[in-house]
């Protein structure tokens, strides 16, 4: 399973709203500067190199898990 950087943003940005939601000092600006630093992090070359990073660890944790689920409920 490979992880785009799509889904991978989309997971943040969630993350990030939840977060947000919850907190009770909320200031649209904060998100608005938060998601701004989050857009520019990722488009940047080293950022693009930190997602590659993170896609590789989470597409292989997620492999693993999957592979165990299956090797388990086969038996």
């Amino acid at each position: 399973m490979t992880l785009t950087t799509t889904a991978l943003f989309l997971l943040a940005a969630v993350g990030l709203g939840i977060w947000f939601k919850k907190d009770a000092s909320f200031r649209k600006r904060e998100f608005f500067a938060v998601s701004m630093f989050w857009i520019l992090v990722v488009a940047t070359p080293w950022g693009a190199e930190g997602v590659a990073k993170v896609q590789g660890v989470i597409g292989t944790g997620v492999q693993t898990a999957s592979d165990t689920v299956n090797s388990v409920s086969s038996k």
